[in-house]
């Protein structure tokens, strides 16, 4: 009985381990495509400082592990920009 519980005990920390790791790994997808952005040529200066912001509120929601704060904060950055989110 005590080696079932144990068994359940590690499944269960195994599942919020990866469901963490997943949603760290959406952020950084997200990330990279704010990243590449920022490399488009001839952006505009308003376009630049809204991909700055993102860039900021992005790397502070990764810190906090909160996917979809990372999210949003992207897409709100490349549509002020003018970049559509793939």
């Amino acid at each position: 009985m005590l080696n079932h519980a144990i068994r359940i005990a590690l499944a269960s920390a195994f599942a919020c381990l990866a469901a963490t790791t997943i949603a760290r790994a959406d952020c950084e997808s997200d990330m990279n495509q704010l990243e590449k952005a920022l490399q488009t040529p001839n952006l505009s200066t308003a376009a630049k400082a809204a991909l700055e912001e993102a860039k900021t509120r992005s790397v502070a929601a990764l810190k906090k592990d909160d996917d979809a704060a990372c999210h949003k904060a992207i897409e709100t950055g490349l549509k002020k920009a003018g970049i559509p989110m793939q």
